[in-house]
């Protein structure tokens, strides 16, 4: 969890003070390269020539083949063992080593160096030579390396994380008294001070403006658990040595704590992840932006998301009531068509089958962030029907109203043996009958930059619902609408496009508790273009041009126990393409196509309606206010 990883930068000094004391280790690790030393030499140490054993000792912890002759330089001891950890460092980028492998380089030097210093004890120790003066020129000398080493050290651990390990979260909450909450995570990049090992970490800062209450507290918590199981999945780290981020899959990040939003107390939130990778050759960005609000006085909740990332960038927007029911068979639908439409998008993105404008890696992409999209949706619809049981005037009135009218109409669709309904030359993917869940507006888009192509897919699904009294009648009229496109944003080059568009539309009449009018009209209509581009006349021309239009449309009257029925179906569907190289109108074929069909079916006891003029007359009188309410004439 993010609320885990608050870790701070280490002291650099503690490394060092920590490698100063760990001299057993050190002193084997580079006894190999201790220089060999005369008798002569020996007998000859002094106090003054205890720098000379030291500056032996330095000199040969130099790891490239620019190591500074002695008898050239007249070099202090800080300067050898600054220059010792420079060396290392210049290998390790002429090996172009990561930032996290140089930070290790940068902690062996350190280790090394002081084991320099345990060497010339230990050789002058050996010879009697390891007196007060010795000790106290050792013990001075190595303070002086420690504050020259502590800014150059600062310095490269800065240099070497300011690009490949930038993270920024960024997350702020409102109350639902108008307090704010904002709180901000930085990455770091530090010392463990047990283990003395680079470390990633967050610095966090904590700001309220007000006081919070107990449950505001706890609704807080909420949100900081749904925020952070996100913020694991977006700043997942990669062991990769070309990249240290993992490309954030979508479809592992979750919105489901949406569904448990506490209202009561807060009004909603807005957060902000970003990460910037600086090791590969081209740096590159990831961004996610989420908002998420709810509007008590307009009964309304709103989620905005943007999302960028290398060549994709993903937006989706959903704005929903908070007042709805549970119906898992219309949700079902619902994702149904969803998919659907994102399907359509995809094919006929490109006029290649089973290959789309996105490229395989592009589609898994929007794939994986469409499905964030609808646990979106899922999510926000569980949340208007939580939201509905605890305001009892909500309830009331949606129990009185669309969920009553919308079990007569399932009922007379599904089990009246007299339904005809719509026709299926066009199946109706919104789904038939009255939806009981929130009215919503729904976007989704995906869009890949790639330079001189810029495809773009938007994906939008919407329901609509009106109740209405007239008299003894009261009703619902319910719309349901989605769409799938397809365009190439950059026009110079190909400007396929695809659009498709289905609406469904429903309209009840009650009476008595009893269904007395159902109208139902289903429309789809697409039309697609596609190019290819003529060297001779240098530029795109149009390959094949696409309309088609379904509908179909059903009105029935269920009035003292006569069922009256009008079903009408149409196709209309127009298509050029071109079958030359030239770009005469004669160079297309043309197709065409159209059909209509018409029905009325009338059922019941139609002998009583020829001799019983008050029966026909009462039959005539409650048809047409039928016909007026619903703004039918049959």
């Amino acid at each position: 969890m993010v609320n885990n990883v608050l870790g701070s930068q280490a002291n650099l000094s503690t490394l060092l003070a920590q490698s100063v004391n760990n001299t057993r280790q050190t002193s084997n690790v580079i006894q190999g390269n201790v220089p060999n030393i005369t008798n002569e030499q020996l007998n000859q140490l002094n106090n003054a020539k205890a720098d000379q054993v030291l500056k032996q000792q330095l000199t040969s912890l130099f790891t490239i083949s620019s190591t500074p002759s002695l008898n050239s330089y007249k070099l202090s001891n800080e300067d050898l063992a600054l220059r010792t950890v420079i060396s290392s460092q210049q290998e390790g980028l002429l090996k172009n080593e990561s930032g996290a492998k140089l930070i290790e380089r940068l902690n062996s030097s350190v280790k090394n160096i002081q084991g320099a210093y345990t060497n010339t004890s230990d050789i002058l120790l050996s010879l009697g030579r390891l007196g007060h003066e010795q000790k106290t020129f050792l013990a001075s000398s190595q303070q002086r390396v420690e504050r020259s080493l502590n800014p150059y050290m600062e310095s490269v651990t800065r240099a070497n994380f300011e690009d490949d390990d930038n993270y920024q979260f960024e997350l702020s909450v409102k109350t639902k008294e108008g307090d704010v909450i904002n709180i901000t995570f930085n990455s770091s990049q530090g010392y463990d001070e047990e283990t003395g090992e680079a470390i990633d970490g967050f610095g966090v800062s904590y700001e309220v403006e007000g006081d919070l209450s107990e449950a505001e507290h706890k609704a807080l918590k909420q949100i900081l658990t749904g925020v952070g199981e996100m913020a694991d999945e977006f700043f997942k780290v990669s062991e990769n040595s070309y990249s240290r981020y993992v490309l954030p899959n979508q479809s592992d990040i979750n919105l489901d704590f949406l569904s448990d939003f506490d209202n009561q107390q807060l009004s909603g939130f807005n957060v902000y992840f970003s990460t910037t990778d600086g090791e590969t050759v081209d740096p590159s960005e990831n961004t996610f932006n989420l908002s998420y609000d709810i509007d008590e006085e307009t009964q309304q909740q709103a989620l905005v998301f943007n999302s960028q990332s290398g060549q994709s960038e993903i937006d989706f927007t959903l704005d929903m009531s908070t007042i709805g029911a549970k119906d898992t068979n219309q949700m079902k639908q619902y994702l149904a068509s969803l998919d659907q439409n994102l399907e359509d998008s995809r094919v006929n993105s490109n006029d290649k089958k089973l290959k789309s404008a996105f490229g395989n890696k592009g589609d898994e992409v929007m794939q994986q962030s469409f499905e964030l999209f609808k646990g979106a949706f899922t999510s926000m619809s569980s949340a208007a029907e939580r939201y509905s049981s605890l305001e009892s005037l909500a309830t009331r009135e949606f129990n009185d109203g669309r969920a009553m009218v919308a079990d007569l109409v399932a009922n007379m669709v599904e089990n009246d043996s007299r339904y005809q309904g719509l026709g299926n030359k066009a199946p109706n993917t919104l789904g038939a009958g009255v939806s009981k869940l929130a009215d919503f507006n729904a976007e989704f888009s995906f869009l890949m930059d790639k330079g001189d192509y810029q495809p773009e897919s938007k994906i939008e699904l919407s329901q609509t619902t009106e109740q209405e009294e007239y008299g003894q009648l009261s009703g619902v009229t319910q719309n349901k609408t989605g769409s799938s496109s397809f365009r190439n944003l950059n026009l110079k080059t190909s400007p396929d496009y695809y659009d498709k568009k289905e609406s469904y539309d429903i309209g009840t009449a009650v009476k008595n508790n009893e269904l007395v009018g159902l109208d139902q009209s289903h429309e789809v209509d697409v039309d697609k273009k596609t190019y290819q581009f003529n060297p001779e006349i240098s530029r795109y021309e149009l390959k094949m041009a696409m309309t088609e239009q379904t509908a179909s449309e059903s009105n029935i009257r269920l009035i003292n126990d006569i069922w009256l029925e009008k079903n009408e179906d149409s196709y209309d569907m127009h298509k050029k393409e071109r079958v030359g190289g030239g770009a005469e109108q004669d160079d297309f074929k043309k197709t065409n196509r159209h059909s209509h069909n018409k029905l009325v079916t009338l059922i019941g006891d139609l002998d009583k309606l020829a001799d019983d003029k008050k029966a026909k007359q009462e039959y005539l009188t409650d048809l047409g206010e039928v016909n007026f309410f619903m703004g039918k004439y049959i």
